[in-house]
């Protein structure tokens, strides 16, 4: 689990941002996907067709498991506050129990003398503790709780330590985002005085998600030089160890050493951060995905982090229907737990292969919990092509991007362009919030003919297409080319929903027969699946709001193009305590090599 800091999001003035954000009740960030907590989710597709539609589609994505589920219980947590006794030395080798804590692993430790605990998270850069306060009591966990949080995972003060010199940022987390203040004071961990850290404090808070708002012991440790110093890159801690083999004596374990000698296969580390990702994440080379014993073929490459603040497996959402499709069409036959095993095949040295396979069934040890949680990763907001592609796909299923023209105002449909026989699919760069809509202009393929299109034009998240899932629902209507067609989101009344709508040739507002319910952000999409040479986009959310740029169709990621002598982005995939349960997982952050025992 990370997060995303200011710089991330693209220059975005911060108040258009938390506005949007807000409206769409987010679950992502370009760093901090999917968390060690889980929540039930669900988005929506809305579209209109020139043949039939507007149209609804809804995807469940899932159940998710909250840290803060056992919060009321967390006060057994709590020891004495004072300062633990060590030499101060950065280069000692620490090793800290571990305790396990409604779908996760909790590490003690200090800062400023004071004790926190937080999530031992691989998949996350930044040391960060909350703080309590009039922000966090007008939230959703309600007045009068400070005491049992505070004691349960420790609280900072905005005024604790010293200024860091850094200005505050906004942190995108999986349920929600945060003001972050920047600050340094003396870290003490595992009994040995680290020294003085930049960590950052959780101020304003618009939602903590799933873990309540609690601290994240972050583990990433390279970064790109535009986000805020990651803990492991301020202290000299070479090689990183969780050992989850022996329940009750789990470990995390921390020296300057190099990786030692494994007889397991050794996994090497891709750097995604030329691919869009803004941090090194632990991720390896998937060679093969396999749902209930079968494999599941993707065209393009695959990249696992090894996130052990992940419950089970996030996959982009067009891997995740493949897997949904996958596990319905087998479970009549096979089961269904059988139909939901997961194996995940990862590239290791010397040719070999390394399997990591799904933990199923409620966990005796760990208080009957499950850890075989398959979710579709929430969308991030704010990220280039590139950094999207990661996390969203190359393109959808079934649909072929179209070719931007004209400054990128301009698609034009792949039918009419090379005769493909996949429907022709393109999104805008911006979301649209409540409020806000979206204007386009159908093009005819001969200037001569006004011929009708077979067309759709709606709202749907980063790289999901507008039709052709699951319950559709559909009313008549027809569109031509030369159409002109006006999509938005009505005011949210307060309730979280909206009523997509649409305006053909300036004429009468069509409502959808439900209302958009989404926790994802959405965009402006077009298909063309005949009858017209393309579609212009005419407006978007970005030229009526705080930010004076054009309209533009996004980008093409590198990874897509033909771009000489550069390999196609990966999809990112997160493995989570499902895969490593029962394993040691140890990484050096200087070989870049992974094993597990």
């Amino acid at each position: 689990m990370a997060s995303l800091d200011e710089s991330e999001l693209g220059g975005k003035p911060p108040q258009q941002r938390r506005r949007s954000l807000a409206r769409r009740h987010i679950l992502g960030s370009a760093l901090l996907v999917v968390s060690a907590l889980h929540k039930t989710g669900r988005f929506q597709v809305a579209a209109v067709a020139a043949v039939g539609l507007p149209a609804t589609v809804r995807i469940e994505t899932g159940r998710r498991r909250s840290l803060a589920a056992l919060l009321p219980a967390a006060a057994a947590l709590a020891a004495d506050a004072g300062a633990a006794s060590g030499s101060a030395s950065g280069a000692q080798e620490i090793v800290e129990l571990l305790t396990y804590f409604g779908g996760g692993f909790i590490a003690s430790f200090y800062l400023g003398g004071r004790l926190f605990r937080g999530v031992v998270d691989t998949g996350s850069p930044f040391l960060l503790v909350s703080t309590c306060g009039k922000n966090r009591s007008q939230g959703a966990r309600g007045a009068g709780d400070c005491s049992t949080y505070c004691a349960a995972w420790g609280c900072a003060s905005e005024n604790e330590g010293k200024p860091s010199g850094l200005v505050d940022t906004t942190e995108v987390f999986a349920a929600g985002e945060a003001k972050v203040n920047w600050r340094d004071n003396d870290l003490e961990f595992g009994g040995v005085k680290v020294g003085p850290v930049t960590y950052g404090a959780m101020l304003e808070v618009e939602s903590y998600g799933g873990n309540g708002g609690g601290a994240f012991l972050g583990l990433v440790k390279e970064r790109i030089e535009r986000i805020r110093p990651t803990l492991l890159e301020q202290t000299s801690f070479r090689t990183l160890s969780v050992d989850l083999r022996v329940p009750g004596k789990e470990t995390l374990k921390l020296s300057p050493s190099a990786l030692p000698r494994f007889s397991s296969p050794v996994v090497p580390l891709l750097d995604l951060r030329p691919d869009g990702a803004p941090v090194r994440y632990y991720a390896g080379e998937v060679v093969g995905l396999r749902i209930a014993g079968e494999d599941l073929l993707w065209p393009g490459r695959i990249a696992a982090v090894l996130d052990s603040g992940t419950t089970g497996l996030g996959l982009p959402s067009a891997l995740f229907l493949r897997y949904d499709a996958v596990r319905r069409a087998r479970a009549p036959q096979i089961g269904l737990r059988a139909a939901q095993a997961v194996e995940i095949l990862l590239r290791a040295e010397g040719g070999k292969v390394l399997p990591l396979s799904l933990c199923q069934g409620r966990q005796e040890m760990y208080n009957n919990d499950s850890f075989d949680i398959v979710t579709a990763l929430p969308e991030p907001p704010g990220m280039t092509a590139d950094a999207a592609a990661l996390f969203s796909g190359q393109s959808p299923l079934g649909a072929e991007r179209m070719q931007l023209l004209e400054g990128g105002t301009v698609s034009k449909s792949p039918a009419f362009s090379n005769n493909s026989s996949l429907p022709g699919w393109v999104q805008a760069e911006r979301c649209v919030s409540s409020g806000e809509s979206f204007k386009v202009r159908l093009l005819p393929q001969d200037a001569e003919v006004r011929q009708p299109c077979k067309v759709f034009v709606g709202l749907a998240p980063r790289g999901s297409r507008l039709q052709g899932e699951v319950d559709t629902l559909s009313t008549s209507g027809a569109l031509h080319a030369g159409d002109t067609v006006e999509c938005g989101l009505t005011d949210d009344p307060g309730d979280g929903t909206a009523i997509v709508y649409w305006r053909i040739n300036s004429g009468p507002v069509v409502l959808s027969p439900l209302p958009m319910n989404s926790p994802r952000l959405i965009y402006p999409t077009v298909e063309i699946a005949g009858g017209c040479g393309g579609v212009e986009l005419l407006s978007s959310p970005s030229d009526s709001g705080l930010e004076s740029e054009p309209a533009r169709w996004g980008e093409v990621p590198n990874g897509v193009a033909a771009v000489e002598g550069k390999k196609q982005s990966p999809l990112i995939i997160f493995l989570g305590l499902g895969f490593l349960l029962g394993r040691r997982m140890s990484i050096d952050t200087v070989s870049n090599q992974a094993a597990f025992d």
